[in-house]
């Protein structure tokens, strides 16, 4: 009955305005593109979670769905024109598509199946059971009030875009965290599963589930620090939550710095040096979740153990960890941030094709 409640009540809220889509400066604004990219002791007894606060998604008061949303399922029609004005004032980017009150931006010469495509991706991560629900009223309602935008595009659009927008309003109020490059990224039209089912062998991917994953993640960032905080990319600034001490943990160790070598038996090694402190919080959090969706199964991709040139597999050097059940015996912080504080994260594999 809730859920019947909650679908009339997104009904309801169709025609409404949402307030906060331009707003002041905005940390993390498009300029700063992300793009590609101490041992703690758990011995104590935590057989009881602390409960986060938030709003369940069935409860979700109407007027905090009225104050973030406007149109709440997506109807994934092709749009010419944006919300602010200074997108439009332009020829960078002329295709959007409104997901939940966040926008997919393309150049008009980018394929429209894989703009819909990652519009796709998007919604699932957004509302991962496909109820027409958001999942996290919270993490959307920061994603949306930030302007966060899912660029779909090639290098010369992505640099028209900087440039035609530098000095308007959009160079600090848009904020992107990843692009998708339909010339260059890897695509799984359908998903995964069915591409790898097509192939007759593991191995596709679907750049979409990490870059996509890596703009909504600023939700969670910002809706929960205490659990998914960033934790500062200097001494000075760091602040640890729940997820920078798994990580840490992971990495055998707190390191500000990316280290040269990672402690024996870390399982977590990225190693790019301009990757700093909170870039690697990024990655890590996107593990974690292929993870623990059953994403990285070798039954299904490469992605996490492939084979090497002697026709050897080989574990991927990033990630060590490439199932659930894995990750609940291995990473045991991690798996309890995912599944035993009540979030409402994401528990399927985003396949392109959202149906509420």
């Amino acid at each position: 009955m809730r859920k019947v409640c909650s679908i009339l009540i997104c009904v309801l809220l169709v025609t409404t305005v949402f307030a906060g889509c331009i707003g002041g400066a905005q940390e993390g604004n498009y300029s700063e593109e992300q793009g590609r990219s101490i041992v703690v002791d758990t011995s104590s007894d935590e057989s009881k979670k602390e409960a986060p606060r938030k709003e369940s998604k069935k409860e979700a008061p109407k007027e905090q769905v009225a104050s973030v949303v406007g149109g709440i399922v997506p109807t994934f029609e092709i749009l010419s024109e944006h919300p602010m004005a200074c997108m439009n004032d332009n020829d960078a980017v002329t295709v959007y598509v409104d997901v939940f009150g966040m926008y997919v931006i393309a150049p008009e010469r980018a394929p429209i199946e894989y703009v819909e495509h990652t519009a796709h991706v998007l919604a699932q991560y957004i509302d991962n059971d496909e109820d027409g629900v958001p999942d996290d009223m919270n993490v959307l309602r920061e994603l949306v009030e930030n302007n966060y935008v899912v660029p779909v595009w090639d290098m010369k659009a992505r640099e028209e875009f900087f440039e035609k927008n530098r000095g308007t309003p959009c160079e600090d109020d848009i904020s992107m965290a990843a692009s998708m490059y339909y010339d260059e990224d890897t695509w799984a039209f359908g998903g995964i599963e069915k591409s790898n089912a097509e192939n007759g062998v593991p191995g596709g991917w679907d750049g979409n589930l990490e870059e996509v994953w890596h703009v909504v993640s600023n939700g969670w960032y910002r809706a929960y620090p205490e659990y998914f905080g960033e934790g500062g990319d200097s001494d000075a600034t760091h602040t640890s939550s729940k997820l920078t001490t798994a990580m840490d943990t992971a990495r055998g160790g707190h390191f500000q710095e990316t280290p040269r070598s990672y402690p024996k038996g870390a399982w977590y090694a990225y190693d790019d040096e301009s990757c700093t402190y909170g870039c690697q919080i990024h990655e890590y959090f996107y593990w974690i979740l292929m993870a623990n969706i059953g994403a990285l199964d070798p039954a299904l991709t490469d992605k996490c153990v492939y084979t090497d040139q002697m026709g050897e597999p080989y574990i991927n050097d990033e990630w060590g960890i490439c199932t659930r059940e894995e990750l609940e015996q291995k990473d045991v912080l991690a798996f309890e941030l995912f599944n035993d504080y009540g979030f409402n994260l994401p528990t399927a594999i985003p396949d392109g094709s959202y149906q509420s």
